[in-house]
C-alpha cells in the first residue's frame, strides 16, 4: 500500500519522515537550510529532503499517495501559500501548489504549530479529545484552535497567534509593534533576553559560563540548567514568564472553554514543572469558575513528531 510523507520546514533544518498507513514512521531525514542563500535554495532543500527519506524508506516518491508539510508564520488554509516565514525569507511562496506540480502528488501545507497540535490529538496527549488548544512558548509563543475535533484557522489562516494576546498593558515592546503582548514576556526569547541582561551585570553565573554574552547561547537547556541549580534570579524570571503564561491561557479557556491545553516546545521540554504548575495555578485563579475547574493543561508527548504526523494525518484526509 502506499506510504505518506511529512515534513516540517524549520528556522535553519527540514526534517521528512516517510509513514506507513498506521502512522509509524518508517524513515526519518534531517537536513540544514540556510535562509541566506534564498528561498530558491531552501525549496531544493526541503525537495532533496524529500527525496532521501523516501530513499531510505526504499520506495519511490511515486510510492507516495500524499505529501503533507508545515512552515512557520501564516499560512492560507485552502491553497497552502505561505505568506510569510520568519527567518526563511518566504513571502507569498505557494509551496503547496508548486511541490504538487513538481512531484505530481496531493499535498497539503498547514502551520507547523496547527500540525503539532493535529499530532497531539490523534497520537498524543489529546487524544480522544474534540476541544483543545496548544500553546508554544519559543521563538515567539505559537497557538492553534481544534474545535469539535476540527483545525479552526480563521479566514486567511490567522487564527491562534495567542503570542499577541496583550497580557500586561503599556508592558515590554513585542516585535510585531505593540507592547505587553504574551510573546514579549513568556516565550523563550524573552527569558533569553531578560536573563541576559542580568548575566552583563555580573549575576546569574552559570550563563556568563557558557554563554559569554551571546544571546544566541541562552538556549532551553541552558536556561533549564540555571533554574535547577537555585540561581534566583533565573527562577524569578521563569516563575514571571510562567505566571504570565497562565494569564493567558485564563484568556483561552474564557474564550474557547476547551477540555485541555497542550504546552508543547523546547522550553516545554526542558522546564516542565515550573510551567505546568504556575501557568495552571494562575489560570484556574483568574478564569470563570466553571471554565477553568475541570481543563487540564498536559505537556506535549510526541516532539518532533508531533509535527510530522499531524502534518501527514492533515495529507492522508486528502485522499480518504
Amino acid at each position: 500500500m502506499k506510504k505518506i510523507l511529512g515534513f516540517d520546514l524549520g528556522g535553519t533544518k527540514v526534517l521528512a519522515a516517510v509513514l506507513d498507513n498506521d502512522f509509524n514512521i518508517l524513515s526519518r531525514v534531517k537536513m540544514k537550510a540556510n535562509a541566506d542563500l534564498g528561498v530558491k535554495s531552501v525549496y531544493k532543500v526541503i525537495c532533496a529532503v524529500i527525496k532521501d527519506a523516501c530513499d531510505e524508506a526504499g520506495i519511490d516518491v511515486s510510492d507516495l499517495s500524499a505529501i503533507g508539510g508545515c512552515a512557520p508564520g501564516l499560512v492560507e488554509p485552502k491553497t497552502g501559500l505561505v505568506y510569510d516565514t520568519p527567518n526563511l525569507g518566504f513571502k507569498n511562496f505557494p509551496l503547496q501548489e508548486k511541490l504538487s506540480q513538481d512531484f505530481n502528488i496531493p499535498v497539503h501545507i498547514e502551520n507547523d504549530v496547527n500540525a503539532g497540535l493535529y499530532g497531539e490529538l490523534h497520537f498524543g496527549a489529546a487524544r480522544g479529545m474534540e476541544n483543545v488548544l496548544a500553546l508554544s512558548p519559543g521563538t515567539g509563543v505559537g497557538g492553534a484552535i481544534v474545535i469539535d475535533g476540527k483545525l479552526i484557522r480563521g479566514s486567511r489562516g490567522g487564527a491562534g497567534e495567542f503570542g499577541h494576546i496583550i497580557v500586561q498593558p503599556d508592558g515590554p515592546l513585542c516585535g510585531c509593534g505593540q507592547r505587553g503582548c504574551l510573546e514579549a514576556i513568556s516565550s523563550r526569547t524573552a527569558l533569553s533576553q531578560q536573563i541576559l541582561s542580568f548575566a552583563v551585570r555580573g549575576r546569574v553565573p552559570l550563563v556568563i559560563d557558557e554563554a559569554k554574552g551571546n544571546l544566541k547561547k541562552v538556549k532551553s537547556g541552558l536556561i533549564a540548567r540555571a533554574y535547577n541549580s537555585g540561581d534566583e534570579d533565573v527562577q524569578a524570571i521563569v516563575d514571571y514568564a510562567a505566571r504570565y503564561l497562565g494569564v493567558g491561557m485564563s484568556n483561552l479557556v474564557n474564550s474557547f472553554n476547551p477540555e485541555a491545553i497542550i504546552l508543547g516546545g523546547g522550553l516545554i521540554e526542558a522546564l516542565p514543572e515550573p510551567f505546568l504548575k504556575i501557568s495552571t495555578k494562575v489560570m484556574r485563579e483568574k478564569a470563570m469558575g466553571v471554565n477553568g475547574e475541570k481543563v487540564k493543561v498536559l505537556a506535549a508527548e510526541l516532539g518532533d513528531d508531533a509535527v510530522i504526523k499531524g502534518s501527514a494525518q492533515l495529507a492522508a484526509e486528502l485522499v480518504r
